[in-house]
């Protein structure tokens, strides 16, 4: 792996994150908790359409993919991504006709998928090339795009369709930076059309995935779908935001470990340098536990305070589940940003598969137990027993512990350190002003997760470290 490639992808992630978080205050600032869960419903039925027609294809192309048949490869994943949106837009205007999507909101839906299917195979295709910079931009952009073009849609309009619709766009226009990329690297001579054998390839290797992409994706939404049902799209608004919010912070530097760490292992794998490419999935799974724990961490310790900030009053329902959806998250980021990518692997998606029927089994099982009795409570601990299952799945597994190292000794350390930390900050939250509170245990997180991340090397902090020592002309310190 290049040096610095993973903190690029983070510098990157952190500013989409920011972004995002800016949108959501905004957002929840103009319009009410009615017309924003129609949103989060759409975006929620445009997702779940898009997971079971084209996120298969993701998977397909980062297993198939290889330094020789690169062009071919990725031009049999966006022909099919086509084949694909246009299925799932049909799929749309059934639902439409049945009823389970408002006319309303379904062209702005089907322009969802187009953009969620056209960003996301862009990114896979420009991740598996190492397009450092054209990704990271592409990610800028979509937030960027997200919150000015959003921001605008409901300044003038105050739709869920508008706001859907700028989505959407957001999304398309954040294909550029990955296809100028393409173009400068394996389309210099231009499109390559593959043929008939890579789409029965592509065909193979990933359609099981499309059953696991839909279970996964009913997995993470079910749990608002059913408080729509139950509760109306009105409880909808403060849940989502608050889950949103959380997942989407979890979610972004899960993506770094993926596409640096992962991705430089499936490359190192690919190029039959299997005893290299265990180290850096070690790594990837330390920094995967560090990043789970010190989320848990930084949401118990400052999650009220933050939430007081970005969320507008009116939405602050659900704050008091940020500890619980936090555990959710971190849960979510372990199975799906590192064990889950075993498929990439072993060259199977059974494990995948059977995790995530686990998970819509349990998450709509727990949900239409819960929710009823308990609302938004209810719908927390669905969503969090979904993620629990399906990790546990994982765990369970002996193909993944074949596949995917672990490092039970940096993993324990860790776990160690952010329950150390909780205990101290809790001890502060109790002795302390609120804001004197508040920024000691922002300085305590920084500085415990600071040392680690120097210590063990993650998202190359060690090196970085010693460039900052030697501009100042002292002794660096590596990581270990």
């Amino acid at each position: 792996m290049k040096n610095l490639f993973s903190s690029i992808y983070l510098v990157s992630k952190i500013s989409s994150a920011l972004l995002t978080v800016l949108s959501i205050a905004i957002f929840t600032r103009l319009v009410s908790h009615d017309i924003f869960g129609q949103y989060l419903i759409g975006f929620a039925f445009a997702f779940i359409t898009y997971s079971v027609v084209t996120q298969w294809l993701l998977g397909a192309h980062f297993g198939q993919q290889s330094r020789q048949h690169a062009a071919p490869i990725a031009g049999g994943a966006i022909i099919l991504t086509g084949v694909s949106v246009m299925a799932g837009m049909a799929m749309i205007f059934i639902a439409t006709l049945s009823g389970f999507i408002g006319a309303d909101i379904a062209l702005p839906t089907a322009l969802l998928l187009f953009g969620l299917s056209a960003y996301f195979v862009a990114n896979e295709v420009g991740r598996a090339q190492l397009l450092v910079m054209s990704v990271t931009s592409g990610a800028f952009l979509r937030s960027l795009g997200t919150l000015v073009l959003g921001s605008l849609a409901l300044w003038q309009f105050g739709t869920a369709a508008s706001l859907l619709i700028a989505v959407a766009i957001a999304h398309t226009i954040a294909t550029l930076p990955i296809i100028v990329g393409l173009k400068r690297t394996i389309w210099t001579s231009g499109f390559v059309w593959p043929q008939r054998s890579i789409y029965k390839q592509l065909w193979r290797y990933g359609w099981p995935l499309i059953i696991a992409g839909g279970a996964s994706a009913l997995a993470l939404y079910i749990d608002r779908l059913l408080l729509e049902r139950y509760f109306g799209t009105e409880a909808v608004g403060p849940y989502g935001a608050t889950l949103d919010f959380i997942k989407q912070s979890f979610v972004i530097v899960g993506e770094t470990i993926a596409v640096s760490y992962v991705s430089s292992a499936k490359s190192l794998h690919g190029d039959n340098a299997r005893e290299q490419a265990a180290p850096v999935l070690q790594h990837a799974f330390v920094t995967a536990a560090f990043l789970a724990t010190f989320g848990i961490v930084f949401y118990v310790l400052l999650g009220d305070a933050l939430f007081a900030l970005v969320l507008d009053a009116d939405y602050q329902e659900a704050v008091p589940l940020v500890p619980m959806l936090a555990f959710a998250n971190a849960l979510l980021i372990l199975r799906a940003y590192y064990f889950a990518q075993t498929i990439y692997f072993s060259n199977s998606v059974r494990l995948e598969l059977v995790s995530m029927l686990v998970a819509l089994v349990v998450g709509s099982g727990a949900g239409i137990w819960l929710i009823p009795a308990y609302g938004i409570t209810g719908a927390a601990m669905a969503f969090t027993a979904a993620q629990f299952a399906a990790l546990m799945v994982f765990l369970g597994s002996r193909e993944s512990r074949q596949t995917m190292p672990v490092d039970l000794g940096k993993f324990a350390k860790v776990v160690a350190a952010g329950v150390a930390t909780i205990a101290i900050g809790e001890v502060v939250t109790h002795s302390l002003p609120t804001a004197t509170a508040m920024v000691v245990n922002l300085t305590l997180i920084a500085a415990v997760s600071g040392w680690l991340l120097v210590r063990w090397n993650m998202f190359d902090a060690a090196h970085l470290w010693d460039g900052f020592g030697r501009s100042l002309g002292i002794a660096g310190r590596g990581g270990r």
